[in-house]
């Protein structure tokens, strides 16, 4: 995986910086306001995850308008497949909101395509990858994202247990059917559009190994800072290490694990740790 300098014109190069520029200004500007806003329901977490969800909803919408040529049938039905899992996934965890479920669902099918889109004007190389054949291949990458995740699945559940306690083992079957939402979900909104979005933005620019880095932490830090307006707020200190504990030990496997693998290594790592999270009742 690369970002190749092009030969467009600096006022096109700069054009793509300003893009990246927006999206982290945007996303900065909703986590502020999220915090400074008195809360009515719920949880500030939960908040600022219905927000930045809304925005790339809306972000993959314009993508899709302008985009659509790019989408191939194989892409519409992919993220249909784990569009639907997703929202039935996440309806085990909230059985009286159909609309978040179906809200979950859509959001996972619209920046899928939207991201497939972005992806397919870039040269192959500037690509993730994400099931592509033969099925030999996609297995292969499903089972090294489940190698990689058995280590840092101990570790989620060694904190976790520090934490709450002993374990309280839930049933199997429906933790792994459960995990499948965060697996699937985060990896293809707060993940994948945002690797899209930034690689195709930063496609020309003279600087790769710093839009590499850019687009890597545009889609590792925002992910990670919607787990903890509400710890912030209660013990600042904390929040910072947990912002980079979770974003090192987490988000940034995951990251490269789309970026170097595919798209579906990283769904399999980010579905084992939370399967075992959910199966050991944490």
């Amino acid at each position: 995986m690369a970002i190749k300098a092009g030969s467009l014109p600096l006022a096109r190069r700069g054009s793509g910086w300003m893009v990246v520029g927006l999206l982290a200004l945007a996303y900065t500007a909703l986590y502020i306001l999220n915090l400074r806003t008195p809360l009515l329901v719920s949880s500030y977490s939960t908040r600022i995850w219905n927000w930045s969800e809304l925005a790339l909803f809306i972000t993959a919408l314009v993508v899709i308008a302008f985009r659509w040529r790019l989408i191939s049938l194989k892409f519409v039905v992919i993220g249909a497949i784990l569009g639907l899992l997703s929202g039935l996934s996440y309806s085990i965890r909230d059985y009286s909101s159909v609309l978040a479920s179906a809200t979950e669902g859509v959001s996972v099918w619209l920046t899928f395509m939207a991201g497939s889109a972005l992806f397919a004007g870039l040269p192959e190389r500037s690509r993730i990858a994400s099931f592509q054949p033969p099925l030999a291949a996609i297995f292969r990458s499903v089972s090294m994202g489940l190698l990689f995740a058995i280590p840092l699945a101990a570790v989620n559940n060694l904190f976790f247990y520090l934490q709450n306690g002993a374990p309280a083992f839930q049933n199997i079957f429906s933790s792994a059917f459960e995990a499948l939402s965060p697996g699937i979900h985060e990896e293809a909104v707060f993940r994948y559009f945002i690797l899209a979005i930034c690689f195709s933005a930063l496609k020309d620019t003279r600087r790769p190994q710093l839009a590499f880095a850019v687009s890597i932490a545009l889609a590792v830090v925002p992910h990670s800072l919607n787990h903890l307006p509400d710890l912030f707020l209660d013990n600042p200190l904390m929040g910072i290490f947990m912002l980079a504990a979770t974003s090192l030990l987490f988000g940034l496997p995951m990251a490269l694990l789309q970026v170097k693998r595919s798209f579906e290594t990283a769904v399999a790592f980010h579905w084992f740790i939370d399967f075992v999270r959910f199966w050991f009742g944490y």
